[in-house]
């Protein structure tokens, strides 16, 4: 089973992933980025921190199973992250690459995460970004949810402990049918 997790920037897709696999066996697909590194990140862990460069190669080698270009950083997920012996699989992808993996693959299952405007302009405060940056970015995030119905199901993290419950049962239910 693979399991596609979406939505903006911002709303704790990567939080809800680990809690995730603190309580179920699952696989995380890391994904490569141009982006640069963060302080709390782990390059092979959290991304695979690459130039431009070195995507482009990747993209002309047919190494992604979908990439995007997200704000001025690209972002892809490499087939060799789906050969995995574990049950579940999970994918962090953007909307646009997550919308295009959801029609081309009708038994990936698609969930979409989402907070309410004020906490997310809170959370891209506290990373530092300023007035313009977080303007695009809640732009984006509106374009975003315009794509909302194209997955299986959507999730508002509203608490971290009750959202990963949630998902939790999502992902059971899935095992049993």
């Amino acid at each position: 089973m693979i399991i596609i997790f979406s939505g903006p920037s911002g709303v704790g897709k990567s939080t809800i992933i680990n809690e995730l696999i603190n309580h179920k066996d699952l696989y995380f697909s890391v994904s490569h980025t141009t982006r640069e590194k963060r302080h709390n990140e782990e390059n092979g862990v959290d991304y695979f921190f690459i130039n431009e460069d070195e995507f482009n190669n990747l993209i002309n080698n047919d190494f992604f199973i979908e990439y995007e270009k997200y704000g001025t950083d690209f972002y892809g997920t490499g087939m060799d992250q789906l050969s995995t012996s574990n049950p579940i699989t999970v994918l962090d992808v953007e909307v646009n690459g997550a919308t295009k993996l959801l029609n081309e693959n009708k038994s990936f299952i698609g969930i979409f995460i989402d907070i309410e405007n004020e906490e997310l302009i809170k959370r891209l405060k506290e990373r530092g970004h300023d007035e313009e940056f977080i303007n695009k970015r809640m732009n984006l995030a509106n374009e975003q949810r315009s794509k909302i119905n194209e997955f299986d199901f959507i999730v508002k993290n509203v608490d971290i402990n009750t959202t990963v419950k949630e998902i939790i049962d999502i992902i059971c239910n899935l095992e049993e049918s």
